[in-house]
């Protein structure tokens, strides 16, 4: 193999290995985002609610395997092994970019789905407090709307965070409502989701080409050697 090929197959291999740090990342993330949402026993709002995280979660692990398997097929320089990496990188970079699409065009109905999980963890308080509980302690938040919802019933300690013996109104007051720090939250995530998915299938595009270069630089090395 040429400068040009071994040039090739190097940077393959440390695109792969950046997309098996991305990987991770999106595991973590996406975990982290499913973990702030909580049990929600309402099927349809749990559906809504948990689609985005899933799929970023899903998307991770693939990511992590394939890339992976792009770094053993570089290093070995096996050219059918890493013209099929190429070829589901592009799979993979397709749906990306169409995950990235629907986020993108979708924003507003995504929000207000959370919205309406979050009413309904709210509804469900009185028979299960431990979904509000987790979400009011994870969002540093209190009540549906503000800390005032618990006028009538008494506030909760988790309002004043995980080493509360007890929570008065007066304590809660500066807390938001949990409606708008989950918005908040969401609103940050999404956006940081968008640009990083971007740039992540930017990334895949050049492996892609450049899997189908290394490739093409194999199958030429393996022909010269029968000459």
């Amino acid at each position: 193999m040429d400068c040009g090929g071994v040039f090739v197959k190097y940077v393959l291999f440390i695109f792969n290995i950046l997309f098996v740090i991305c990987g991770i990342l999106l595991i973590i993330f996406g975990s982290i985002m499913i973990s702030s949402i909580g049990d929600i026993k309402d099927v349809v709002s749990a559906y809504e609610t948990h689609t985005v995280p899933i799929a970023i979660l899903v998307l991770g692990c693939i990511i992590f395997v394939i890339s992976f398997l792009g770094c053993c097929g570089a290093i070995r320089e096996n050219s059918c092994c890493t013209m099929t990496y190429s070829v589901i990188m592009f799979a993979l970079f397709l749906c990306q970019l169409a995950l990235i699409i629907f986020i993108w065009v979708q924003r507003d109905k995504i929000l207000s789905s959370m919205d309406s999980a979050i009413k309904t963890v709210w509804d469900q308080r009185k028979t299960d407090r431990s979904v509000m509980d987790g979400i009011e302690l994870s969002l540093k938040c209190c009540g549906y709307t503000s800390p005032t919802d618990y006028t009538l019933e008494g506030v909760p300690k988790s309002c004043c965070g995980p080493s509360a013996t007890s929570c008065s109104l007066v304590e809660a007051l500066p807390r938001p409502g949990c409606k708008t720090a989950f918005d908040r939250m969401w609103s940050k995530n999404i956006d940081i989701i968008r640009y990083a998915g971007l740039g992540v299938a930017g990334i895949e595009l050049i492996a892609f080409i450049f899997a189908c270069c290394l490739a093409n630089q194999v199958r030429n090395a393996r022909r010269r050697e029968y000459y």
